[in-house]
């Protein structure tokens, strides 16, 4: 999902117009080049792939291919993802101001598909919002580099992760088979992430719902669709409706809590090893029950908080803490604003 080029973009010192001006050179001037598809042995196993599996038009999928261009700079943004940013310069990027009036604002705007979709999905709106708020500015920044390219180069040209990548290219291409997308048009970030939700195409196959029953399930342009989407991805990787999210605990914390800092996406740490250090959840838990302790890099030091179940749902959006954060404290601002508060 997208939240590479803005981090890039600032982490050159761009600000502001310039930001925007710059960003734009930098999706416009990539320097690429054609794929030569006789270089490229895999590409053909790929393309009997789809051909058997997905009955694709082998003709089509062929000169799809030979029109995707390899893109360095798709690479180098690779080696800069936001992620690597210490929490304190990670969150100025998503929780600010404007986002949380931008979040209050697509609150009111879609309220009432926005309540369909916790009824359907129990999911809370803020958390969607959020999530859509982060992930493309509410709609409004989809990403400006052609997918075709932006997967063919990181299939091709990026090996840690080409198996990967080589999957979401094919994905990305029965999608096009399937005419839910124009290959030659869609747009979306350097990690081929698309539409208004910033879904890879694996999970745009297997997550996307047609939320308005319009026949389609269109996340490029679509925002009913985008929400009901987030919603449905939330709940299948396992959302508890009404659970909490984060616990912010104060002060300086036990070596036992410090020594106990969750580092994978699951939560690994009992209660009880809060509570025999004397640490006090908001919430009532069973000691048994496990939670992750989040180490976030504040500006004036380490911080710790508790991370639910939930926290570490948002986490299979974007394999960051730092990431889940950012949704939980932006959910947590809009709601607080939108009433009020």
């Amino acid at each position: 999902m997208r939240t590479e080029m803005i981090a890039y973009c600032r982490g050159r010192g761009y600000r502001g117009a310039v930001l925007s001006v710059v960003c734009v050179l930098f999706m416009s001037l990539t320097p690429a080049s054609a794929v030569d598809l006789t270089r490229y042995p895999q590409l053909s196993e790929m393309v009997d792939t789809l051909t058997s599996q997905h009955a694709l038009n082998r003709d089509q999928i062929l000169g799809w291919l030979a029109n995707a261009k390899i893109n360095k700079k798709v690479l180098a943004a690779m080696k800069r993802p936001s992620e690597r940013l210490p929490w304190h310069r990670y969150r100025k990027l998503f929780v600010t101001e404007k986002s949380i009036d931008g979040g209050v604002g697509f609150l009111e705007k879609h309220s009432a598909t926005l309540k369909r979709a916790y009824d359907d999905y129990g999911v809370s709106p803020e958390i969607i919002v959020a999530i859509i708020g982060i992930e493309s500015r509410y709609g409004r920044n989809r990403g400006k580099l052609r997918v075709l390219d932006s997967l063919t180069t990181l299939a091709l040209e990026y090996p840690r992760r080409s198996r990967f990548f080589s999957a979401e290219l094919q994905h990305f291409l029965v999608l096009a088979g399937e005419a839910a997308l124009d290959p030659m048009v869609a747009r979306g970030s350097y990690a081929g992430a698309m539409g208004i939700p910033q879904f890879m195409p694996s999970s745009y196959r297997q997550y996307a719902v047609d939320f308005d029953d319009d026949g389609r399930r269109d996340l490029i342009s679509n925002v009913n669709d985008a929400i009901g989407s987030v919603a449905n991805y939330l709940k299948i990787h396992g959302w508890q409706t009404g659970e909490p999210v984060v616990d912010r605990l104060s002060g300086a914390q036990p070596v036992s809590v410090t020594e106990r800092v969750t580092r994978g996406l699951k939560a690994d740490v009992p209660v009880s090893v809060l509570l025999d250090s004397g640490v006090l959840l908001s919430l009532s838990q069973p000691p048994e029950r496990k939670i992750g302790i989040i180490e976030l890099d504040a500006a004036a030091g380490k911080e710790y908080r508790v991370g639910y179940h939930n926290f570490f749902v948002i986490t299979r959006y974007n394999h960051s803490h730092s990431y889940a954060m950012s949704v939980f404290e932006l959910a947590e601002q809009v709601a607080r604003r939108s009433r009020g508060s």
